[in-house]
């Protein structure tokens, strides 16, 4: 009952304002945010007169600049290169993109840009401009430093939810019964403070926190709080995240598990197409009563985000490794904590209507535990064999854009694992309603 109102009211909530939403010309408050120095805000102005299909050489050529002011220049430069294929602006995105070498210190790839500027312009203007980076680079001098990035950026969120199997138990315990159904509300924040540089070159931490409450089931509350420290730069031109944090998780109100992480992320542009490659490894330490948590995980993933037309596409592609302490009982029982695990997942975004954004995904995840597990299966026998699972969820994600910064955001998702050990196969179906605010 309760899950059928809730998508009731999120579609009824998201339809009923993008009907009452009035068009704006967020174009021009981009370009007043962008004259004001408010870069960041221009940012997301521009992106939502993009996604609301009104893309133009023009608009990419200020998201471009934009990016370029923020010290994002991997970005910058990905718009930029859209537009050498287009004879009004290809001259003026070659500057930009001889600029963006040399801030990256490619001294070659920037003589390139301006050489075929002084060669072709019809502009007299960028001809001598080009003309006077040249010189200049052919003396040896540098640029002024690159613009710094905003200081600090946040987010944060609020939402309400239900969950029909809040202990992931398998279905043929439940019985059709209600008593593994509750309802749960989450808070979200991030954070993040740059101490100094841009966002392609420099440091910055950053911190989080996540919880969620159930109305009924306190016992299974979650929260975790992290901080850490990147550092950003340009590596063979990939834009570069090096850093070290730490979080703590814990069930229930106690402690489960504190967490050493290396982050090692690396991203680039191709052809519009942005490949994200990671290393994350964390040495992880179980609260007093989970020391079968102790142990290292190793984590490597690949994203890629491309454009589709009005469409965007997600792929991931993940790989966990785990050593952990796992646990034996005093009846001779094992349960392995040590899973090997392959992620694959998609997702498609578009704009449904002006204001209304739908995303929908899948993910599979297949799981084998380390060691032979040992325990006693839901038909009362115990069984000796290696744990392995598989798991797939999808989702439906709506998001209503109240302002370029604000969100009313709604998601139902399903999931259905199945494992040799009986006892572990569940469905579970959650649904949540909530607003999202980027500061």
């Amino acid at each position: 009952m309760w899950i059928q109102a809730i998508k009731a009211v999120s579609v009824a909530g998201l339809v009923s304002a993008s009907l009452i939403a009035q068009a704006q010309d967020y174009f021009s408050q981009g370009t007043a945010a962008f004259k004001r120095g408010e870069y960041q805000r221009a940012l997301a102005l521009f992106e939502w007169e993009q996604q609301k299909g009104r893309a133009s050489s023009k608009l990419s050529y200020n998201i471009g600049v934009t990016h370029f002011k923020l010290g994002n220049y991997l970005e910058a430069g990905s718009y930029f290169q859209q537009l050498t294929g287009d004879p009004e602006w290809r001259d003026l995105a070659h500057f930009q993109l001889g600029v963006i070498a040399e801030k990256q210190g490619h001294r070659s790839t920037a003589v390139g840009h301006y050489a075929e500027i002084e060669s072709r312009a019809d502009s007299e203007k960028l001809r001598a401009l080009s003309s006077k980076r040249l010189a200049a680079l052919a003396s040896g001098e540098s640029r002024a430093p690159a613009p710094a990035s905003r200081q600090w950026l946040a987010v944060a969120s609020a939402s309400s939810g239900y969950d029909d199997n809040v202990f992931a138990l398998q279905d043929d315990l439940l019985q059709n019964s209600t008593l593994a159904e509750d309802n749960y509300s989450e808070l979200f924040a991030w954070g993040q403070y740059r101490l100094q540089g841009t966002a392609a070159d420099g440091w910055r931490v950053q911190g989080s926190g996540y919880s969620r409450s159930y109305s009924e089931y306190s016992s299974l509350d979650v929260s975790s709080y992290g901080l850490g420290l990147s550092r950003d730069l340009n590596w063979n031109g990939w834009q570069a995240e090096l850093g070290i944090a730490a979080d703590s998780t814990f069930l229930g109100g106690e402690q489960l598990t504190r967490a050493t992480r290396l982050i090692g992320r690396v991203h680039q542009t191709f052809y519009g197409a942005k490949l994200t490659l990671a290393y994350l490894p964390a040495h992880y330490s179980g609260g007093s009563a989970y020391a079968h948590l102790d142990g290292w995980g190793h984590r490597v993933e690949a994203k890629l985000k491309r454009p589709l037309g009005r469409l965007t596409m997600n792929a991931l592609y993940r790989m966990d490794v785990n050593d952990r302490g796992d646990l034996e009982g005093v009846d001779g029982a094992y349960y392995s904590y040590s899973p090997a695990r392959h992620s694959t997942a998609l997702e498609l975004e578009w704009p449904l209507l002006d204001n209304w954004d739908l995303a929908a995904g899948v993910e599979y995840r297949s799981s084998e535990y380390d060691g032979v597990n040992s325990l006693t299966d839901t038909d009362g026998t115990m069984k000796h064999e290696v744990r392995e699972a598989d798991r797939v969820r999808s989702w439906l994600k709506s998001q209503y854009h109240l302002s370029p910064r604000l969100q009313l955001a709604g998601k139902i998702a399903l999931t259905d694992n199945e494992e040799n050990f009986d006892i572990y196969s569940h469905d579970r179906t959650e649904a949540s309603l909530g607003v999202r605010y980027t500061f």
